[in-house]
């Protein structure tokens, strides 16, 4: 055993190169099943660690049964199953603060400001100042905040809260912790005496934020005896796991994506790889069968040689994955640009997945190559005289034709009814395609090589090449499978960008104004009503105003034992008509029930894509919840929601949200100008300033949006481009297996009169034909694969339609292009090194 063992050892790090080739593979498919493995964990422990040090490490919100009001007294609050020091009880409302007021640069920023009483602010360490004066209109600030906005004790800051404005003197300044961890340059939070904020509100001994610490053995147990205690409040976990798994359920099928694409890649280098190393080592593998080695024991040594470079793959891949979990904290910490990162905790599962996944992937994709070896004669062996069959048979192409045809009409039959079954098609179709695309290229070769017959000889020579060899044939399958990944990223790209344009051209609206108070709702004119008054008297006529309530909610799910979370939209149906024709709400086909809807006291207007998920139809009647209040509604209409809110909203009357829900006037308007939509932001200035509101214009809207899918592209183009570099790698190989089974012949060719740079140019036209076949396969393919993606996406709440970018084709295959031909030169530099007379001497 320590015989083979040496023997092995000795053979895999002989060929240094391919032993990094080999490693590359298997370390990359391991690390990014680590990665995948760990990347939830790893994000819920990023985002939850700074909120929940903001909320200085309490696990327990408490809120009251009664949502009526935004603010609730604490009597009859009992202290079952919580920790009786462990409790905060605050004011929080948002506010914003004027910033390089009257330049063009001016912003309003976002603060949170926070109403305490002394007794809860005790823990904090204050870098200057005291709470001594901590009373009236003074306020605290965080160490961070001061130095960002060059701010000292004893200065003020103009603050507006729910639409007024008000000057507060910093009489203390603390480190950046607690409700201060999460402060930033452009949001921060501000603290107030509760006797102050709670006065301004009229919300004296009221609440609206209460925070404690379970006193159960978990914190569950705690919720369960609070609520059992308490019947005017209920608690609930401060955090939760859920719906931040499910925001980020995309990105972790996307990473699993990744993986599928780079281990059947991996696979095929492997596979690759293992026959270029039993082609180099059949003088040896001869040797032994002559010398009464069995062909199992042959085996045996190759399998474990197979084990061994699992092994180094998975040490390799593990590190690689830990290395990429410590990347993904660093770009997704929330306060990164402070160089504060979160904590990064490793579990032994992950690697042990890893490990196992790594030998798994080594040992199986070996088993057709070693099993071959049965097949060998010794003699042929011995002598290095295994002869490759250079016929591309029909039985493959059959197969594949059939599979391509029968997506093709389940496609065309089935279009609508597909969802998630366009998945196995597109499989289905891609396998087909690598299938039958032999034989296609063998055909189309003969015509080429008649067509080419006495014009170039090299060129002849590396088609008919190309035609022949099922080595040099695998190259495409690699660059296929590579092409096919960076298309179809390219043209989602591409076509996300043409969707979010098209979608902002029908939102008929030249200025948003958001971040509108609805608070203070008692007093004679609301934030909003204030700002409609103020457009009129800027000649914007009524009918061009909307006014919208965004809110976020929940809808109880029959099918599922989590509720779904939405955006709840609270308008006029009839500007909103006329706002967003986006949604073509003044169709045809939705006029009764819109009709329907404007008469309803409790209606509701669903998405088809919340149809979907809620198995409801109209005239139903759903538990909707905002604002902590749940209440029955009736879906008055179902609308296709198309791509607005990836398709999860609902809109709602603004008198039905009042009249349920205590919401009293809106948020954020629209409307539409005669002068340029800058000119009228810069007119709204002083007022905005005054009220704490903020503006945007649609086009600013539309770069934002494009800005971000731009950035998304570019993240999942690395990974494409990543996968033609590792086609490139298993390139290598193949071109190496295809000139050690050619050597002889390029001896021939040599010996009557080929010189060097002939058999270089053939190389490179092999290279350059591979590139060029696969392309066009791809290409052509593409056209169909996009639509099955599009079907797909349709199915998962994106109804997108996903067309091919030929813009970006030529760059695409240029890269290509190039990759491959650097992949071709170490093939090259051995080529120059060939004997005639060693190569010939049995022939």
């Amino acid at each position: 055993m320590k015989v083979f063992l040496k023997y092995v050892l000795k053979s895999m790090t002989e060929k240094k190169g391919r032993f990094l080739l080999l490693l590359i593979a298997i370390s990359i498919s391991t690390a990014l099943l680590v990665a995948s493995t760990g990347m939830m964990d790893i994000i819920l422990d990023t985002l939850a660690g700074p909120q929940l040090e903001s909320y200085e490490n309490k696990e327990i919100l408490i809120t009251s049964t009664d949502k009526s009001q935004p603010f609730y007294s604490d009597k009859g609050l009992k202290l079952q199953g919580i920790q009786k020091d462990s409790i905060i009880k605050e004011l929080y409302v948002n506010g914003m603060m004027p910033d390089k007021t009257g330049t063009d640069d001016e912003a309003m920023l976002n603060i949170t400001v926070i109403g305490r009483e002394q007794k809860y602010i005790t823990g904090y360490k204050l870098i200057e100042g005291s709470l001594s004066g901590f009373f009236h209109n003074s306020c605290i600030i965080s160490e961070r905040t001061a130095a960002k906005h060059n701010l000292k004790t004893g200065d003020t800051l103009e603050l507006v809260i729910a639409g007024k404005t008000e000057q507060f003197q910093i009489t203390a300044i603390s480190a950046p912790s607690g409700v201060f961890y999460n402060d930033k340059k452009d949001s921060f939070s501000v603290m107030l005496p509760y006797e102050y904020l709670s006065k301004d509100f009229n919300a004296t001994g009221k609440y609206n934020l209460i925070l404690a610490l379970s006193s159960g053995k978990t914190v569950q147990d705690g919720i369960d005896q609070f609520n059992k205690g308490n019947s005017s409040f209920t608690a609930d976990k401060l955090f939760d796991e859920a719906a931040v798994k499910e925001q980020f359920a995309g990105m972790e099928s996307i990473l699993y994506v990744m993986l599928i694409i780079v281990v059947v890649m991996s696979s095929i280098i492997i596979y690759s790889s293992f026959k270029l190393i039993i082609t180099e080592r059949l003088s040896a593998i001869g040797t032994f069968l002559s010398q009464g080695a069995t062909a199992g024991k042959v085996k045996f040594i190759l399998y474990m040689e197979s084990l061994l470079y699992g092994i180094c793959g998975a040490i390799l891949g593990c590190l690689l994955g830990v290395v990429s979990l410590h990347i993904i904290t660093r770009m997704i910490s929330p306060l990164k640009d402070y160089g504060i990162y979160g904590a990064v905790t490793i579990e032994p599962g992950y690697l042990i997945k890893g490990c196992l996944f790594a030998v798994i992937l080594s040992f199986l994709s070996v088993i057709i190559p070693v099993h071959r070896i049965s097949r060998l004669q010794v003699k042929d062996v011995i002598l290095n005289d295994v002869r490759i069959l250079k016929t591309i048979g029909w039985k493959k192409f059959i197969c594949g034709s059939f599979l391509l045809l029968l997506s093709l009409i389940l496609f065309i039959t089935l279009k609508s009814k597909l969802g998630g079954f366009s998945a196995v098609l597109l499989i289905a179709s891609l396998t087909g395609v690598i299938l039958a695309y032999p034989k296609l290229i063998d055909i189309l070769s003969r015509g080429l090589y008649h067509l080419l017959k006495g014009k170039s000889r090299n060129l002849i020579y590396a088609i008919n090449n190309l035609r022949t060899s099922k080595i040099l044939l695998g190259n495409i399958t690699l660059i296929i499978i590579s092409l096919a990944s960076i298309i179809t990223i390219s043209s989602l790209g591409s076509s996300m960008i043409r969707v979010v344009t098209q979608a902002y051209t029908q939102l008929d609206f030249d200025v948003e104004l958001n971040n509108i108070s609805t608070l203070r709702g008692n007093e004679k004119e609301s934030t909003a009503d204030y700002m409609v008054n103020k457009l009129k008297s800027m000649g914007i006529s009524e009918k061009d105003i909307n006014l919208i309530n965004n809110q976020q909610g929940t809808i109880g799910n029959t099918t599922s034992a989590n509720d779904i979370n939405l955006n709840i939209i609270g308008t006029n149906i009839d500007t909103y008509t006329e706002y967003n024709r986006y949604l073509k709400l003044d169709s045809k086909d939705y006029s009764n029930n819109i009709s329907d809807f404007k008469k309803d006291t409790n209606g509701i207007i669903l998405t088809t894509a919340l149809e979907k998920k809620l198995k409801n139809k109209v005239g139903d009647t759903i538990e909707l919840t905002c604002n902590g209040i749940k209440k029955s509604v009736k879906i008055s209409s179902i609308v296709d929601g198309r791509l607005f809110n990836n398709g999860y909203f609902i809109l709602i009357k603004l008198d039905t949200l009042k009249k349920l829900y205590g919401i009293n006037s809106a948020n954020t308007i629209t409307f539409r100008s005669d002068t340029a939509p800058r000119e009228a932001v810069k007119a709204l200035k002083p007022t905005l300033r005054k009220v704490g509101a903020s503006a945007i214009t649609r086009d600013e809207m539309c770069d934002n949006n494009v800005e971000n899918n731009k950035m998304m592209v570019k993240a999942l183009s690395i990974f494409s481009y990543m996968a033609i570099i590792i086609a490139a790698l298993g390139i290598v190989n193949n071109v190496s297996i295809s000139f050690l089974q050619r050597k002889g012949e390029f001896a021939v060719l040599s010996s009557i009169g080929m010189e060097n740079a002939g058999r270089t140019r053939i190389l490179f036209f092999e290279s350059i034909a591979s590139v060029t076949w696969a392309m066009v396969i791809t290409s052509v393919y593409s056209i169909f694969g996009l639509k099955l993606i599009s079907g797909l996406s349709k199915s998962i709440g994106m109804p997108m339609s996903i067309t091919l970018d030929y813009s970006s084709l030529p760059l695409i295959y240029a890269v290509s292009l190039i990759i491959v031909l650097f992949a071709t030169l170490p093939i090259l530099i051995r080529s120059r090194k060939l004997s005639v007379i060693q190569e010939i001497k049995y022939e």
